[in-house]
């Protein structure tokens, strides 16, 4: 007690409080964290005019299309674009092994040009070593924020729109990713919008697949996206995007006995760059009213031997109000299609009604021509019914690069019939498709050929149950009735059991996110296609599963992939053996500021 009273007076004057000098080579933080943390989510609340999404628009009936938003993109079972085409019913993918490979969609057995790509309103032409169909496989999901799938009977309208940063916060993600055979993903972007309407984006998205199934098989692509642009206000913007793609695939070899091994698959290395500038001008800012859109695209490929471009140029004019809209385009092209002219429009008179229709006309080089008009509409009726019917006709050129090509008539209906409630719903369908030519696939060469089919009907049923918040069962089922042409399973189908929950006991703040889901692919022996004389190649029977795991805090995801989860040796494509067990892992991370 003396000691402390006798030297604490000491102590205290020569010592005075805050009267050390401070230590020269280490600043005082005069930084006030709590005012930058307020000042970046102040920012990250205030939104900025975005270009308008181009393509699909207005009102549409319900049953005729697909869509994925961001989020869905993060969490339903898709590695790729084919993925997400597989949902519609009458989709069967031509796989080409594990993740890297061709994965080409074959709607109701139309072939490559079964489904069509728009990217960002524009379309997206096949060119290279294949100029009849485009593999979705080679799209990176990381760079889009919104896929449309639109359905007519025995054609697909895919269209995919590019991320479109509205925040005044600046935005960030990583994603990286692993899994067997030591396949490898890595992803990355930046993106910042000023005040003054002035944006720029910059992404990657890198793939390493090295070979998993067949004696070789490998895969590498690296993609890269900038985009620049200028949107002061919602009624005017122009934005400038390049996306360049560096795809490497291997050949497909595999062993066929007697130490002889044989290429049923194609290879390349080659890069293409698609290029987009877009000006837009509306008189409102409410997206209603007249609006003017000016595009430009130039697309180019170089690689084995090949060097293909493509130029287009185009005026899409639209006018829309709450229940009706009417819209056309007129567009120029470089090669294989100068002229190409549509037509559409939407109305909705009421909650109960709604239609749209469409036209057009496509001139293509040595003087041939598309033309065809399709309409459909739905009706809502009472206890949660629904239904819906649709219908196209005309004379259709799919692949005009191929000069022996020729127009074909076509008339295909269809018929829909929904009933929708929160816990459950189900939809049928009845489709009749009009006797067709379809083309092959040119990276298969096994499979050099697709026979031409009369007229089919399809049968189709897509069905959810959900008896708990947390469980949820779903899937769908097709048949052609009256036989099945090459390339597709005679019956083939797809079940989901999905365990979703975000634990709101443990985690209130809904931060927390959880799904476990399983997946189960079956389909009937069939027909792939016909052999260099016109024999026909089995397609054998085969069930797969496939397994998700995901988890997200946050914007912070963790997933996991297991694909073949049974070990089967069966395949897609005859030959293209699917690797057993195949994982992939990985983490996603998205920031803002």
């Amino acid at each position: 007690m003396l000691f402390t009273v006798f030297f604490a007076p000491t102590l205290q004057a020569q010592f005075p409080p805050d009267s050390l000098p401070p230590d020269s080579l280490v600043p005082r933080d005069t930084v006030d964290q709590t005012k930058r943390y307020l000042d970046a989510q102040a920012e990250n609340n205030i939104r900025l005019p975005t270009l308008p999404r181009l393509g699909g628009d207005g009102p549409r009936p319900a049953m005729s299309r697909l869509v994925f938003e961001r989020d869905s993109l993060d969490w339903i079972n898709a590695e790729t674009l084919a993925d997400l085409i597989q949902r519609v019913p009458g989709v069967y993918l031509w796989r080409g092994g594990w993740v890297g490979r061709p994965e080409y969609p074959d709607y109701q057995g139309r072939g490559a040009t079964s489904v069509e790509y728009y990217l960002d309103g524009l379309p997206y032409v096949a060119l290279g070593v294949d100029s009849t169909g485009v593999d979705p496989s080679l799209f990176a999901l990381s760079f889009l924020s919104r896929v449309e799938i639109e359905r007519w009977p025995g054609l697909l309208r895919v269209y995919l729109y590019t991320r479109r940063h509205d925040r005044r916060a600046t935005a960030s993600r990583i994603g990286v990713a692993s899994g067997d055979k030591k396949i490898a993903r890595f992803q990355g972007a930046l993106e910042e919008r000023l005040k003054n309407g002035l944006g720029f984006v910059v992404a990657m998205d890198y793939l390493n697949a090295p070979t998993a199934s067949g004696k070789s098989s490998g895969y590498a692509n690296l993609q890269a996206w900038i985009q620049g642009s200028w949107v002061p206000s919602p009624r005017f913007g122009v934005e400038y995007q390049l996306i360049r793609t560096k795809p490497q695939r291997n050949p497909f070899i595999v062993g066929s006995g007697g130490g002889v091994d044989t290429t049923i698959g194609g290879s390349y290395n080659a890069s293409r760059s698609d290029a987009l500038f877009r000006a837009y001008y509306a008189r409102r800012s409410d997206g209603l009213g007249p609006r003017v859109d000016l595009l430009y695209g130039r697309s180019g490929w170089n690689g084995e031997g090949i060097k293909d471009q493509s130029n287009q140029g185009g005026v899409v004019l639209s006018f829309r109000t709450p229940t009706f809209t009417l819209g056309g385009s007129a567009f120029n092209r470089s090669r294989f299609t100068p002229f190409d002219f549509r037509a559409q429009g939407g109305w909705a008179p009421t909650e109960f009604f709604t239609a749209s229709a469409e036209a057009g006309y496509l001139k293509h080089d040595s003087g041939r021509r598309s033309t065809w008009i399709g309409a459909r509409g739905s009706l809502k009726l009472p206890l949660s019914f629904e239904v819906g019917a649709a219908i196209r006709k005309g004379s259709i050129l799919t692949t005009p690069s191929l000069w022996v090509d020729s127009a074909q008539n076509i008339t295909d209906a269809q018929l829909l019939a929904g009933w929708q409630r929160p816990w459950a719903a189900v939809e049928f369908g009845l489709s009749r498709t009009d006797a067709f030519r379809p083309q092959s696939y040119q990276p298969f060469l096994a499979v050099p050929g697709l026979q031409p089919f009369g007229r089919i009907n399809w049968y189709t049923v897509q069905w959810r149950l959900s008896p708990l918040k947390w469980l949820s069962f779903d899937g769908w089922y097709s048949n052609p009735i009256n036989g099945a042409p090459d390339g597709i399973p005679p019956t083939h189908s797809i079940s989901n059991a999905t365990i979703r929950s975000k634990f709101w006991r443990t985690f209130p703040s809904g931060t927390f996110d959880f799904k476990l889901q399983g997946t189960m692919e079956g389909w009937s022996p069939g027909v792939i296609g016909r052999d260099s004389t016109g024999a026909a190649i089995p397609l054998p029977g085969a069930t797969f599963f496939r397994i998700q795991l995901a988890i997200q805090l946050q914007s912070f995801i963790l997933y996991w992939d297991r694909t073949n989860a049974q070990a089967s040796k069966k395949a897609y494509v005859p030959g293209f053996r699917m690797p057993n067990f195949a994982s992939t892992f990985g983490v996603r991370w998205e920031f803002r500021n």
